[in-house]
């Protein structure tokens, strides 16, 4: 008893040796190259991340509706145009364009009243007595006068047409082109009625050049207008007033202008013009003076409100870069500003890493698992940043990338680090995009609901419904903070909306891009774990078919081990999943294990001790090449590595010990070390993949024993877990004595259940003259699970 005790003794010491050996190496090179590489990502981290604090001048932080609760004042001079002003001015200035008008052509009113001059001539030459004179005007409507008769005939009566030539020199002469008659001035078809008083008459000069007369409105004869006309013909016929022809002129000019005008409007023209005079009219802007407020307090913004921000931003943006003594000091104060951003980014960058060190080392030691977890936060951050530059007036779209990362970051990592993770991203993203604090608080909120709901993901709803309770809880924080800054419930619900909108976004994106977020960071949702687990996947088929003792030896581990983890709070699915295919590398050799043999057959019986514990050893190797072989997930691999980690094959141990030569004393020649018959292991470096090693000892243990009763279960759990827990097989794993216990006892309760006693059936009656027999009936006690 000494003896063995001493082994003991002598056994942990050594273990004790190595552990610490182990750990100063790690201490020593190994933990420098840790720190050397942490220092870089670190310093990368966070100089990236203040280059995207940089990115860009930033947008104008306000949106339509929003209310300010303190008054804007100008940081710099600057003019805002005036639409309403710029299109009032340039409709003054059309109305001050004057109407275009041209000659009737081919004036033919001016040749209707030549002609009929020259006809009422020749009618009082036909004519030869006045009867004859009156009855032909009264046919015309004109009115016949003795006295002009009489004058007339004198002309005709003279030699050689001198009286003709006479009359027709005087009625050439007759000003009628000095006369404007004009339609109505009111039927003009132009935008706005003219203010100017006048007209320009445009008229072919010398050389075919157009001459433009300026007439005023008072010359004008309007045809509507009866005592103009009337007036405008009396004063034509006065100037042939020495033929005594006065009324007949004048009914003859009055019928001509009432019919036809001499000029007429040119609208084409006129509307050229007005259009050059809108466009010459300088646009109209509002000034603001540097210093004074230009909103005030209390305003909920609109448009125009919203107009008059962006114009002062980019006056001031403007103003910046001009060599003014003032903008130097303004580039001063925000190259001031920059900084502080760049140090607050660097220390909460600094913070994000220190956190990640302490409770997620493992990601450091990984350096791809490094790189995809800078690159998660940094395109978050990146994202995060373009999306506040692009769409200033929503800030609820910087949500999108963070609840993204948030919700990565819980697929792949534990909840509470998630949590804790992303609440430090959340006041860096806030930090750069100048975030006020109910915008940080309502991502708080956002972030902490999404890594909560996503520990563990059995179906595709699951996102979904995640996203659907997240961007509820979102829009009641984004409400909330609405309602603190004062906006009005209008703007409040536009962009709680945006919010809730932006975390559905962010779990349909999840959704898709689930299969390469595993992919990056090496891992496997519960989702994959679920497909894995399905009996028809090939692997499974397989090992069934010629490994069949086997697989249901997997199936027995796999619903222990599920038990057990979670018993201590582990994630049981990948503990049952990794069970199932821990033994996957028996398939080739499947008749060399004891489970499958038939008869009661050993193919070991003819092979030496060592042989045999190649091919028992092999089954490690074997299994990661199959498990390469068939593209199983990565996180289940270390189930086939470790889930007999560094022990002793001691079956052939004991066998290679009892064939050495004996020398006189009965003792063996030499003892054969135990190293030589140890797995390669590596040791289980996880709580899951220990609890499955622990499964695979006990219960081969347990199915062993004769008579398995309660008792004798308990014995050899404790005994098993106590052998490996003593061989230092549990040293590399976080599982602590407390899990230790609850695993016993979950694997005892389990192991009762299975193995539990049943009641002996009596054997059927023999027939006449047999001898009966009975058989003996054995109770024990059920114990239910």
């Amino acid at each position: 008893m000494f003896g063995v005790t001493g082994k003991r003794r002598i056994r942990r010491d050594r273990v004790r040796q190595q552990r610490a050996k182990s750990d100063a190496t790690l201490r020593g090179g190994n933990g420098r190259r840790l720190t050397s590489w942490s220092v870089l990502v670190g310093v990368a981290f966070a100089v990236t991340a203040a280059a995207i604090a940089l990115l860009g001048e930033g947008g104008l932080e306000y949106s339509i509706g929003q209310r300010i609760d303190k008054p804007a004042h100008a940081s710099v001079a600057f003019q805002v145009p005036d639409p309403t002003q710029t299109e009032a001015n340039r409709k003054a200035a059309r109305a001050s364009t004057p109407s275009y008008y041209t000659r009737n052509a081919p004036a033919l009113t001016f040749n209707r009243i030549r002609t009929d001059l020259m006809h009422l001539y020749q009618t009082a030459a036909d004519a030869e007595t006045f009867p004859e004179y009156e009855e032909a005007l009264q046919s015309l409507n004109w009115p016949a006068e003795l006295r002009a008769y009489e004058y007339l005939r004198s002309l005709v009566e003279m030699p050689n047409d001198t009286g003709r030539a006479q009359f027709q020199e005087r009625v050439d002469k007759l000003p009628l082109e000095d006369e404007h008659v004009v339609r109505d001035v009111s039927q003009e078809l132009r935008e706005t009625r003219s203010t100017t008083g006048f007209i320009i008459l445009e008229v072919s000069g010398p050389e075919d050049r157009v001459v433009a007369k300026r007439i005023h409105n008072r010359e004008l004869v309007h045809q509507g207008s009866d005592h103009a006309l009337r007036g405008c013909a009396a004063g034509l016929a006065r100037k042939l007033r020495a033929y005594q022809l006065e009324s007949t002129v004048e009914a003859i000019v009055l019928a001509a202008f009432s019919e036809e005008p001499t000029i007429i409007f040119n609208q084409q023209r006129t509307v050229e013009e007005m259009s050059k005079a809108a466009e010459a009219t300088p646009e109209a802007v509002t000034t603001y003076e540097k210093g004074k407020p230009f909103l005030a307090a209390n305003t909920e913004l609109g448009p125009k409100d919203l107009e008059l921000l962006r114009a002062h931003h980019t006056a001031y943006l403007k103003f910046l870069r001009t060599d003014d003594p003032e903008a130097g000091l303004l580039r001063r104060e925000r190259s001031l500003q920059r900084v502080g951003v760049v140090t607050l980014v660097t220390l909460i960058s600094i913070g994000l890493l220190v956190y990640t060190r302490l409770h997620q080392p493992r990601i450091f030691q990984v350096r791809t698992r490094t790189i995809a977890f800078m690159v998660l936060f940094l395109a978050a951050l990146l994202g995060a940043r373009l999306l506040d530059m692009s769409w200033p007036q929503i800030p609820e779209l910087v949500y999108a990338p963070c609840l993204l990362a948030a919700c990565v970051l819980a697929i792949v990592y534990p909840r509470r680090f998630a949590v804790g993770v992303m609440c430090i991203a959340a006041v860096l993203v806030a930090t750069i995009v100048h975030g006020s604090l109910t915008f940080l608080l309502a991502l708080f909120t956002g972030v902490a609901v999404a890594a909560h709901q996503l520990s563990e993901i059995r179906s595709r709803t699951k996102l979904i419904s995640a996203g659907f309770v997240t961007a509820i809880a979102i829009m009641i924080a984004s409400a909330a903070g609405g309602l603190v800054e004062g906006h009005s419930l209008r703007f409040i619900m536009y962009h709680a909306l945006w919010a809730g909108g932006c975390a559905m976004l962010a779990a349909f994106v999840v959704s898709g891009v689930l299969p390469f977020i595993e992919r990056a960071f090496r891992i496997a949702t519960s989702l994959t774990l679920l497909e894995w687990r399905d009996p028809t996947k090939r692997l499974l088929q397989l090992l069934a078919r010629e490994a069949p003792g086997t697989y249901n030896h997997s199936l027995v581990i796999g619903t222990l081990a599920e038990a057990a983890c979670e018993r201590i709070g582990a994630n049981g699915l990948l503990a049952q999943v990794g069970a199932l295919y821990h033994d996957i590398g028996k398939i080739p050799k499947a008749h060399y294990f004891a489970e499958n043999q038939e008869g009661g057959i050993s193919r070991h019986e003819n092979l030496a001790p060592t042989m045999s514990l190649l091919i028992i050893l092999g089954h490690v190797k074997d299994g990661v090449e199959m498990a390469k072989e068939y593209k199983l997930p990565r996180v289940l691999h270390q189930f086939i590595a470790e889930h007999h980690g560094t022990t002793v094959v001691r079956y052939f141990h004991h066998v290679a010990s009892e064939k050495q030569p004996q020398i006189a004393t009965g003792k063996h020649d030499r003892e054969v070390p135990e190293a030589e018959f140890r797995y390669s292991g590596p040791k289980p470096r996880s709580r899951e993949s220990a609890a499955v090693m622990l499964c695979d000892g006990v219960e081969s243990a347990v199915r062993s024993l004769h008579e398995p009763t309660v008792g004798r279960i308990e014995s050899v759990v404790h005994q098993v877990i106590t052998g490996r827990l003593n061989d230092g097989q549990l040293s590399d794993c976080d599982m602590t004595m407390k899990d230790i216990r609850q695993v016993e006892d979950s694997l005892v309760k389990s192991l009762c259940g299975i193995y539990h006693g049943r009641v002996a059936y009596p054997k059927a009656s023999k027939g006449p003259g047999e001898p009966e027999e009975t058989e003996k009936t054995v109770t024990q006690e059920r114990i239910s699970v």
